[in-house]
């Protein structure tokens, strides 16, 4: 699945020139993290987001004034100054912004919001924003995802069939262990296991093929060391 087969197409946006007030009640009305900063161009120059918002004098959360001198240069410290108490977003905004292209794969995208903590991706093509990709969107197709499947009929024996291949390529069970039996769609999963956390994921296998109705659990649990079965079915 690649980003622009999700992402959101014509997001909301802000002007440079737009006061922080105007951002603030967007991403309220909105219920947005944050909003790509354009040009008439709708070319991309920045994010303001609700971090960019939380140090300010209105609010009493600003450093002094003064504090930035000791730490920084010049010419930093004026730009900290800019950044907690400029009026317009052009002013606040960050600058420095990580994009992806529409055909990045969603699961670099995934990765990159999760490394990097942020709610929301600009998806951007030769400079012009294409679109958004947040969290709310990855959300959304995995719903559709999900009820897509789980919608679907497959015959039984490509159902075991799927099962056992998924079981195969495992590294914490033994496939000779397990027996897969199944009937109009509904699994019967027999034969042992080594622990409750390697009978769950037999389950979730089970549970995550397409076709497959319910689950039931046959599976007896083995002290691995002591060779014996304790009997729970």
């Amino acid at each position: 699945m690649r980003v622009k087969d999700i992402m959101t197409v014509g997001p909301l946006t802000v002007s440079p020139d737009a006061t922080i007030a105007d951002a603030a009640n967007m991403m309220l009305a909105h219920s947005l993290s944050a909003l790509a900063v354009v040009d008439r161009d709708m070319v991309l120059l920045g994010i303001v987001s609700d971090g960019d918002l939380l140090h300010r004098p209105e609010l009493e959360t600003a450093p002094e004034i003064g504090w930035w001198r000791s730490v920084l240069s010049p010419a930093a410290s004026a730009r900290a100054f800019t950044k907690t108490r400029g009026p317009r977003v052009g002013e606040v905004m960050t600058e420095i912004v990580t994009t992806v292209a529409p055909d990045t794969s969603l699961t670099e995208a995934v990765d990159l919001m999760e490394v990097l903590g942020i709610e929301q991706l600009p998806v951007v093509h030769d400079g012009i924003l294409s679109g958004m990709l947040s969290r709310r969107d990855v959300l959304s197709a995995l719903v559709n995802r999900i009820g897509t499947v789980r919608d679907m009929t497959l015959p039984d024996d490509l159902i075991a069939s799927q099962i056992r291949a998924s079981i195969d390529q495992s590294k914490w069970t033994h496939p000779g262990n397990i027996v897969i039996k199944v009937e109009a769609g509904v699994v019967h999963l027999g034969g042992t296991v080594s622990s409750d956390a390697e009978r769950k994921a037999l389950h979730v296998i089970a549970e995550n093929t397409t076709g497959v109705v319910s689950v039931g659990d046959n599976l007896e649990l083995i002290n691995p060391v002591a060779g014996f079965a304790y009997g729970i079915v």
